[in-house]
């Protein structure tokens, strides 16, 4: 079995292993809040599903640092990073824009919990990128390099500007919170709030307070350890404050304040596409209506008409990276409708396994070409002066060596052609040609539309895709 069937079943069970951890921690975090049987997460960790999704923008910071600020790497590593960020940037804005299109009929028939748990899977497809990478292409993304130059700087401006400003933003509403809020003193509401944390297993810390800023109970805090409630300056019954403190403690064990920031960074990473946008909008809707449902679980209907009421008279918005118990207008009327009592969703788990494994399959096949022409144009002599070269077919024992080196040169060379930036590896085990070329010291191997140069004293490999279907029979003919 060649390396490459062994990466791409590797390729295939890691997948397979993410689908099953994000499955896994949706079921337990779904056992967990609804009291089902089977395992459950340990509460004090977070009831998010899958990984923190924090991790998402981290490691998207990582690939951005390699292509900007590293001037010691190598161009090619810089631009082979460059195709990784670029599959990212597709990826999201693809699959954001899919899911938004299919929202409506996922909120008709699948849980709110589950349709919020579809917004997480970049982050747990992408929790080891460089897994899904060295697989063979499937499409070919050509960029000149200077325009790749140029449109880099666009997107990196655009989206250094957008994200500076969603944290500037976050940390003024934060601060401006701060500074009009007080400790809540009410020990009725603060023995209720004791309790309801105790029954949700939270032992963190988190503050209550009032905030004079607000129309809308919110919580706030990226930091665990610094979370806080915000309830706006009003009283509440003591049934009123049982439903804010339910869906507000909920946020808290799921991390949505995380969640937030990984949603508004989506927004800045993928700033150009504006359903992205629309789309961010969607999923923290679905944040919402996930706690809304958990709230509701159990209630009769007239629990829920006063969870509406409540919404109704509390509706506000929330900035930064913040989760609120009420929406603005355009969210609100959905929620309401979600309010009132429905038939039963299905959970959805089979279905996010399967969308977990579609697109770990469909990411990492692109490749990155920056320049096109023959090859003879591409690799200079290279290619023009074969010294050695063997045909070989499916087995490696079934080789032949190629007598006309002069021809072979003056075909090869004439084919047009795009180098391309890519971690694959071309193996011939299923056929192809190698040699040695007489201009300088490297090989090349060239398999299926894929050629590779390697410089045997520096090891550095190139990589071309051969746009001209290439004439097998023909080269067949000169050994």
């Amino acid at each position: 079995m060649s390396d490459n069937a062994l990466n791409y079943i590797f390729r295939i069970f890691w997948i397979l292993f993410l689908a099953f951890i994000l499955t896994d921690t949706f079921c337990k975090s779904w056992n967990t809040e609804n009291g089902g049987k089977g395992r459950k997460l340990q509460s004090e960790k977070g009831t998010f599903v899958g990984y923190d999704p924090v991790l998402f923008p981290f490691m998207a910071a990582i690939y951005l640092a390699l292509c900007v600020g590293i001037s010691l790497a190598k161009k090619e590593d810089i631009l082979l990073n460059a195709t990784i960020l670029i599959d990212m940037i597709l990826f999201i804005t693809i699959y954001f824009t899919l899911l938004l299109l299919i929202l409506p009929v996922l909120r008709r028939y699948y849980t709110a919990k589950t349709c919020s748990a579809f917004w997480v899977v970049p982050v747990v497809l992408y929790f080891e990128p460089n897994m899904l990478g060295a697989t063979l292409p499937s499409f070919i993304l050509y960029i000149p390099e200077k325009f790749l130059s140029m449109l880099a700087c666009i997107w990196i401006s655009g989206f250094a500007v957008i994200f500076i400003m969603q944290v500037i933003s976050h940390i003024r509403f934060a601060r401006k919170l701060q500074a009009n809020s007080r400790p809540v003193e009410d020990d009725a509401l603060l023995e209720l709030w004791n309790k309801m944390k105790k029954e949700l297993d939270i032992s963190l810390l988190v503050d209550l307070k009032y905030c004079t800023e607000i129309s809308t109970p919110l919580t706030l805090g990226m930091r665990m350890k610094n979370t806080t409630t915000y309830l706006p300056k009003r009283s509440f019954t003591g049934e009123e404050a049982e439903m804010i403190f339910a869906h507000e403690l909920h946020h808290i064990r799921r991390r949505d304040t995380h969640m937030k920031f990984f949603l508004r960074f989506c927004c800045a990473f993928g700033w150009l596409h504006p359903l992205v946008w629309v789309a961010v909008r969607k999923a923290e809707d679905d944040l919402e209506l996930s706690c809304d449902e958990i709230v509701l679980k159990d209630a009769d209907n007239n629990k829920r008409r006063k969870y509406a009421e409540l919404l109704l008279s509390i509706a506000g918005d929330s900035r930064g990276y913040s989760t609120c118990l009420s929406a603005s207008a355009k969210a609100l009327r959905y929620r309401l409708k979600a309010a009132l009592p429905g038939k039963i969703k299905r959970k959805g788990a089979v279905l996010l396994f399967l969308i977990m494994v579609v697109c770990g399959l469909s990411t990492g096949k692109i490749a990155l070409a920056t320049d096109r022409g023959t090859l003879s144009e591409l690799t200079g002599p290279d290619m023009t002066s074969i010294e050695y070269a063997d045909i070989q077919s499916d087995r490696y024992d079934d080789s032949h060596e190629i007598n006309d080196v002069e021809l072979l040169s003056q075909y090869l060379s004439g084919l047009q052609a795009e180098q391309i930036l890519t971690a694959y590896v071309n193996d011939l085990s299923d056929g192809g040609l190698s040699g040695v070329l007489a201009a300088s010291d490297a090989s090349f191997a060239l398999s299926g539309n894929f050629l590779s140069i390697t410089d045997m004293e520096s090891g550095r490999t190139e990589k071309y895709h051969i746009n001209t279907p290439i004439d097998w029979d023909y080269i067949e003919s000169m050994k």
